[in-house]
Order: C-alpha cells, then structure tokens, then sequence
C-alpha cells in the first residue's frame, strides 16, 4: 500500500510540475537560449557565444583585437544575443542568405554597402563528446553515456556495465545493488561508486561465503558513468585502491531538446523470461539428495522385506520438484521497468523531476549447454536390500529451463534534481534521490552446504541520498575554479533468513533477520589554479571528510546483538596535485594524499581475565567491558608522464599509490567474523603501475566521424591486503566464537597484472566498440591459514577474496594464470523524426570469458553461483515528446 501511495504521489507530483513549467514557458520563442557568458576580451566571448548557441562565426583577428564586450546573461534568440555581445565595438554581424554562414562585419562596411568576403579566422566549436575523456588522460578510464546506458539496458541494473574492459559485476542477479570490481578490486570501498558525489555503498553479509558491497540506484535515472581504473588524485578518491566509479542522475539537458525550455521522457521495458509472480517462502526448487542435518543421505532398493525400504529409505521418484519448470515463451513477457521524466528551464534554474520502477519475479535456468543430473552409481549391495547414494553431478543443482527462487525483485526510484544559476558564474545544483526495493536473498552457503534451495521472505531496502554541490569558476580568473559538495545518505535494510531442512525434514529457518540503519555524511572543498609562463601549469588540493554510523534496529537489536554490527568511524582525507606542461605536446603530473581514519565498536568482546588487553578485574573473577578501537593514517604519492608525438596520439607512463583505511565492516563484530585484539589492521597499500597509448581522432573516413583507441599494460600490488581467513593453529583461541572461526586480517599482498585493450569508432549513423581485458598474473600471499603455498592464483580457504579474483583459466599451466574477456558491440543509427540522431533495434554486444576454477572445488565453470543467471532478452521501448522517437534495444545477460 505504501509502494502504491509513493507512485500516485510522485506521478501527480510530476504532472502538477510539468503543467506549471508548460504554462511558464509557452512565451518563450522557439529558438531562444539561455546564455551564462561573462564580461571580457570580445574574441572569448564569441567563443563562448559560438559554444553555446551552436552557431558558426567568422571574425577577423585584427576586428576583435582590444574590444571589450559585456558579456551576456539570460535567455535570447541567437542573433539577438550576438547584437547585444557587439553593442558598443562598432561592429555587427551579417549573414548569407546561401550558406547561412554569420560574419562579423564593422558597421561602417554594411552602411557603405562595402562587399566583405568572408575573413580568415573561423571560430568553430567542434561537438564535444562525454566520451572523448577516456582516451585524453594519462590513465585507463572508460565513459558510459546516456546513448550507452539507453542501448544496452539489459533486465538488471549492473547490465549497463557488461563489456567495460577489466570491469566485472558481483551479484547481478541478486538484490538489485551494484558491486562493482575493476582489476580485481572489489568491497569496502575499494572501488568507491559515487552518485552525484555521494558515497551510498552498504556492506551485506552473504552468510559464511562473504560479503557483499552494494551500493542502490535504478539506470533510469543515470545520466552517465565515468570509470576510472586505479588510485585517483581528486577530491573523493580517498582509499579507492582500485578504481572510482562515478555516476552522475540525470540532469534537465538529458531530458529537453536543444532550443526548448521542457522536456518529458518516457520510458518502457518489457522483461520476458520471468515468472512475474513471486512464489511463496518456503518453495523449493533445484536438486535435493538429502537432509545434511541427519547424515548423508542413503536410500534402499531390492529390500527383502518391504518395510525396509519404506519412509526414510524409499528411493524417491523424483529428486527436484515439479514446479517451477513452466517457463514462459519469448514472446511473454511478465515482467517490466517504466519511468517518466520532466524538466523545464527557468531563467533562474533548471528543474528535474523523475520516477523509475521495475518489478521482476524470479527468472527461468537457460536450457543449453551443460544441466545438472543425479548419479545413482554409487550403490552397495548388503544381504536384505542394496543401498543407494544420489549423488549431484554438475557446477549447479538447477535444472535446465528451471525457475531460480530468490531472483525476484522490485524497486521505486524517486528523483528530484535542482540546479540554480547564481551570479557572477557560481551555480548550485540540490539533489534528492529516494530508493525502495524488495528482493529474495540467494545465500551462498544454500547452494553449497545444504542440498536443498527454497524461496526465502523478501529483504527490503530504502536508501536516501542527499547532495549539494557547489561551484564557482569565474571566466576572467585563473585562480579559482572552487568546488565544495555536501552529502548524506540514510540506508535501512533488512535480510531475511533462509530455509534449511530440519532434522526432521521440515523446513526450517536458519539464521537471524539482518536488519541495520547505516548512515553516512560527507564533505569536500577542491580548487584549481591556471599558471602561464615558462609553460602552462595547473595546481589542484583540496580535502574531504566522512562521518559513518551503523546501527542494528528492530528487535534483532535486541534479540542477537553479537550477530549486528554496531560501531562509528570517522576519516580525512587532502591532497595537493601539480599538472605542468613544459612544452604543448609533454604534461608531466605529480600528487600527494595524506589521510587518517578512527573506528570505534560499540559492542562489548568478551576477554578472558588472564588476557593482556582486559581493561581491569570485574571482582566476579571476569573482565569489565572492552571495546575494540583501531586508528591509523598515512601519505602515499602520485606521478605520471605523457607525451603527445602526434596530435590526437598520447603516450603515458603513471605511477600511484593509495591507501584504504579499515572499513567499518572490518573493524566492528558481528555475523562469521569479528576483530580480535593484538591482530590489528593495517592500512591496504596499493602500488599501482600503468604504461599505455591513447589515441583520439575526428574526422578520420568522414567530416564527423570519431575514433578512440587504447592499449595498455598494468600491474597492481596492494600490501596488505584486509580479508577473512581461519584462525592459524599457533593463535590461541578467544571466549569469540566468531574469533575461534574466523580472524579478519591483514595478508601480505594481492596482485593483478595484465593487459587491456579499449576502442570505439562513431560515425553517427554507424558505431561499435570493442574491447578485452587479460590477466597475465593474479597472485595471492599469505603464511598460515592452512596453506600449503605461500603463493596462489586462487586466494585463501574461506577468504573474501576468493569471490573477488577475476576468473582464470584452469586449461592452462599452473604457471600461466590466464583471464580472458572480450566485449563488443555494434550499431546502426538514422536520423528520427526530430533533428537528433537516433538508434535503430539492430544493436548485439557479447561477453566471453574462458571457464574459472570455483573456489576450494576443481569445478570448471563460468561462473560460481547461479545468482549471475541465464541469457534473458529484454526489450524496451522510449519515447520522448522532444525528440519524437522510438528507440529498441536487445541484450544477453
């Protein structure tokens, strides 16, 4: 019912918004434009008006040279904008009436009637493409725009990032949260993913296989994603030692056309192969051999006396249910994704507002290739009847075709979105993005340890995220380009248990509700400053801070404290960043980034009386209470060169290093793992090597086409790496049962070395992209544990990081770690019924990996748990009452 209230307030809400910028903007002429361009030297300000209105003008140097111009603030039709720019130089503008070319003529050349030929200097603004950014820099980084987020939608959120080099996705097809990994790098905010500013990622426990780093959006409401891959020197980089991931909602000129003021998107998607209704808790499904609580199961056959294989012990007929194997046609879809956008400009803002909602039931086991079956071969002949052993052969106990429990989800996303156009070039933009989901759980440990999968109780989740974001970049100042954002984020979730079968069979719940209110605040203030002189030189600082607190809520606060985190934790973070150009064609880079960090546990350990670290005597022959605190900090530097031989063609060599204190999942007790005194952690310490090309073209086959390329070499080492792993038998056991299990902490290194390669080529009505990524050498190092090997390819036994290194190949030699992934996409695009290109339905992007090693088993396979799910086509449909087009777009999973 709430659900149902949300999406009737928030579409009235919409409608009343869009009625009212209508009305405020059908006195607008049709091609008027809001301009935003300073006072100054009146060859910038053309510049800038060219920039602006899209326009091309010619000017002769000498017209413009010591003119001065107003500049021009507000909204005006082009040309009368450009006659206000030139009021007071004695000059004007005349336009052809052939080319419609616009030359800037003196007044008294038009009043003699004076033939003028057009003059020498064209200004002309070359569109710029969001794109172009991946192959400018001195560093891997790849662009996700709103054509690629629209194109290849996929049926779950992490599909927009299938075919990005050295980017994988965790959990796709579970609970709707992006975990993302780049480069083996993955969780605890080693790859932080920024919305609008904020950092949103929430830790789940996935029960004793892991855990989970999920941060919440719906790719509705994205408006682009920049990828950066290792440590960066930006503001909000602070401890990401593998990659920053920063996504941008959508903005009003996502939404209105060029030239309107209001603009309305809508959006459809229908989702086939899908149940569409959610089956009750408590329904299995897949291949059950047995209750693993009561022994492993044996069954009789041949039973001299029949009673003998009766109950317990006669040999079902059927070993998975009959449910669940109604998947539907490719042509029924029942399940969808809808949401509608508005936006309108006003001379003193521009407003958003927005609604997504998807609703997924549980999707359907492909049916080719490799399909679990039960093995009845292991039997055993005894005098009054033969026993029976079922035994599981297959990566899998799914059967093909078969409905998958726990894969339902459903979510509603609100987005409210403002950006004020101060004066003297400042702006503020305020944002508000509100998520609800309710989703099934797949446990991992379901599918491993205890031979039979059913459908759990949904989780819930509601995240809502806060931003602030200030800039001020004054045109006729080099010093400043300031920029201060403030954020919040408010994260309630609730995991629900998972089923079991009892000792008697039954059914039963296993583990506690994991229900937690998680908060975050942050802040960070950058600058930049432009010097000329013996080359061009740019100085960058700046500093951030975060305030983090997690709490259990519910009566699970209560009920099972020890099983729900309760802790603080507090970091800062500055850096300082010089970028110098002794000559046009060399940049050379160099940074430094101090930061520091405390967390606090609020929960009590238990220590025994005779430990060092009890505080003092309770006098009842125990220790008062003592609570875990760990604190730390560090500077670590930055450098990189790239050289520019030919123009468009960049070389690179960068070096960086970045810290990432202990998270507060780390540093706080609860569910399979808990701090332990004397064992504390470290900060991570990543090194960080890269060598590469970059190569960005226009115009290479055609006036407007556009090429981007990059190849590159990288080797990434982080020291001591913070992961989970069994208590060494020289380490002595603690009053912790989570302690005595477990011991969360600091290994000597984790390291990924390979070779990437990236391109695209667009020509407006034909791109595609292609792209791979292969690991030369993935290594894991780590005394203790129960290792045979210092070094693996394959992790540590009941690490986290066993479900975090990229696949690789178990085909090859031990010594050849290999990791394959190739990507590719093409597409063809034709002019719509508006001015603006748009994408046609004949659209295919492929992923291959070469099979992996599970963890701990010697199974070969593609993927390690079936949550990443079959290939699911899904077909969306768009329309748009400013561009009047129809868009359809296919895609795998």
């Amino acid at each position: 019912m709430g659900c149902n209230k949300l999406i009737r307030r928030t579409v009235g809400w919409c409608v009343l918004l869009a009625g009212g910028l209508l009305a405020l903007t059908l006195h607008a002429a049709e091609s008027a434009h809001r301009f935003d361009i300073p006072p100054g030297g009146l060859d910038q300000t053309l510049t800038q008006f060219a920039l602006q209105a899209g326009l091309v003008l010619y000017l002769d140097p000498a017209l413009a040279q010591g003119q001065t111009s107003p500049g021009l603030q507000g909204e005006y039709r082009p040309r009368h904008g450009l006659s206000l720019l030139l009021s007071g130089t004695g000059l004007t503008y005349r336009e052809d009436a052939d080319s419609g070319a616009i030359a800037i003529v003196p007044r008294a050349a038009i009043a003699a009637s004076e033939r003028q030929s057009l003059p020498a200097l064209l200004i002309e603004a070359r569109p710029w493409s969001p794109g172009d950014d991946a192959y400018t820099g001195s560093g891997s980084a790849n662009v996700l725009t709103q054509r690629d987020i629209e194109l290849f939608r996929g049926s779950s959120v992490g599909d927009i990032f299938q075919g990005t080099p050295g980017v994988l996705v965790g959990e796709n097809r579970n609970s709707g949260g992006l975990d993302l990994n780049i480069r083996g790098m993955q969780g605890q905010g080693r790859v932080p993913v920024l919305i609008d500013g904020s950092r949103q990622e929430t830790t789940v426990h996935r029960g004793y296989a892991g855990v989970a780093s999920r941060s919440y959006v719906d790719p509705d409401l994205i408006g682009g994603i920049r990828i950066d891959k290792g440590p960066s020197m930006t503001a909000e980089g602070s401890g990401a030692v593998g990659g920053l991931v920063s996504m941008r909602t959508l903005e009003p000129n996502d939404i209105i056309k060029d030239g309107k003021d209001f603009g309305v998107r809508l959006r459809g998607t229908a989702i086939g192969n899908n149940s569409g209704r959610t089956p009750s808790p408590g329904t299995p499904a897949g291949y059950n051999t047995g209750n693993p609580f009561a022994g492993a199961a044996v069954y009789r056959t041949d039973c001299i006396v029949a009673s003998l294989c009766q109950g317990e012990y006669a040999l079902p007929e059927r070993f998975a249910p009959e449910a669940g194997m109604d998947r539907p046609g490719l042509l029924e879809p029942k399940s969808h994704a809808a949401s509608v956008a508005v936006a309108g400009r006003l001379a003193w803002a521009d407003l958003l507002a927005a609604y997504a909602e998807r609703r997924q039931g549980n999707y359907y086991a492909g049916r080719h290739g490799r399909t679990p079956s039960i093995d009845l071969s292991d039997v055993r002949e005894l005098p009054f009847y033969t026993e029976v052993r079922p035994v599981l052969r297959g990566a899998s106990r799914f059967r093909g075709g078969e409905r998958i429990v726990n894969s339902n989800y459903e979510s509603q996303s609100v987005l409210l979105k403002g950006q004020l156009w101060l004066p003297r070039e400042q702006n503020l933009e305020l944002s508000y993005l509100n998520y609800r989901s309710t989703y099934g759980e797949l446990m991992p440990s379901q599918l491993m340890w205890f031979d039979q999968v059913r459908q759990t109780a949904s989780s819930e989740v509601t995240a809502n995220t806060y931003t602030a974001r200030y800039r001020w970049d004054p045109f006729a100042s080099d010093y400043f380009d300031l920029r201060a954002n403030l954020w919040h984020t408010d994260t309630r979730s609730s995991n629900d248990p998972y089923f079991v079968p009892g000792a008697d069979g039954e059914p039963m719940e296993m583990g506690g509700t994991g229900s937690e209110h998680y908060r975050r605040w942050g802040a960070d203030l950058s600058n930049s400053m432009r010097f000329e002189g013996f080359g061009r030189l740019e100085a960058r600082y700046g500093g951030s801070a975060q305030l983090e607190k997690l709490r259990p809520r519910g009566e699970i606060a209560e009920d099972t404290p020890s099983d729900n985190r309760d802790g603080d934790r507090h970091e800062l973070s500055a850096f300082a960043a010089l970028e110098y150009q002794p000559l046009p064609s060399v940049t050379l880079e160099a940074g430094i980034r101090h930061t520091r960090f405390r967390s606090k546990d609020n929960t009590p350990m238990a220590i025994d009386p005779g430990n060092e670290y009890c505080p003092e005597p309770d006098g009842d022959g125990g220790c008062l209470p003592f609570t875990y605190r760990s604190r730390n900090h560090g500077t670590v530097p930055m450098a990189g060169l790239t050289w520019e031989p030919v123009a468009g063609i960049r070389l690179y060599a960068r070096y960086a290093e970045a810290l990432r204190m202990p998270s507060l999942f780390e540093t706080t007790q609860g569910f399979s793992v808990a701090p332990t005194p004397g064992l504390d952690l470290k900060p991570e310490h990543a090194y960080h090597r890269e060598v590469g090309i970059n190569m960005l073209r226009h115009g290479l086959l055609g006036e407007s086409d556009r090429l981007g390329l990059r190849i590159a070499y990288f080797r990434n080492r982080v020291k001591d790496y913070i992961t989970r792993t069994p208590r060494n038998l020289w380490e002595e056991e603690t009053d912790n049962f989570q302690q005595n299990m477990f011991r969360i902490r600091n290994i000597e290194s984790a390291s990924f070395h390979g070779y990437e390669v990236s391109a695209e080529y667009d020509a407006g009505w034909l791109f595609g992209e292609f792209g791979g990524t292969w690991y030369s050498n993935i290594e894991t190092c780590h005394e203790g544990s129960y290792r045979r090997q210092s070094c693996t390819d394959y992790g540590v036994p009941r690490s986290y990081i066993n479900n975090m290194i990229p696949p690789t190949g178990i085909a090859a030699p031990p010594s050849a770690h290999g990791y394959s992934s190739s990507s590719w996409s093409l597409a063809l695009a034709a002019p719509s019924w508006g001015s603006a290109p748009r994408f046609l339905p004949l659209t295919a992007r492929n992923s291959r990996a070469l099979p992996r090693r599970c963890p701990g088993t010697a199974i070969a396979c593609t993927t390690c748990s079936p949550a990443t799910g079959p290939t699911t086509p899904s077909a969306s449909i768009s329309t748009s009452t400013t561009s009047r087009t129809v868009t359809t777009s296919t895609r795998s999973a």
